[in-house]
């Protein structure tokens, strides 16, 4: 179960990255418009966050990664 999930995370990242793309604008200045740290949206975009607390969640939240509510 745990590795169809991250299957799933990975294939969405994918298609977030090639929507961020698609739409020339890019990750950083995404991040920077949201008040977030471009490196942590990085970073929950390559599976180096979980996306679990803190602003990693918020920016799964945000990304479509994951549901959930932004405070």
């Amino acid at each position: 179960m745990t590795q169809a999930i991250t299957q799933e995370r990975i294939a969405a990242a994918q298609a977030i990255k090639r929507k961020f793309e698609a739409q020339g604008e890019n990750v950083a200045d995404w991040a920077r418009a949201r008040g977030f740290s471009p490196q942590h949206v990085y970073d929950v975009l390559n599976g180096r966050s979980a996306g679990r607390r803190g602003s990693a969640h918020a920016i799964a939240v945000a990304l479509g990664l994951k549901e959930g509510v932004l405070q």
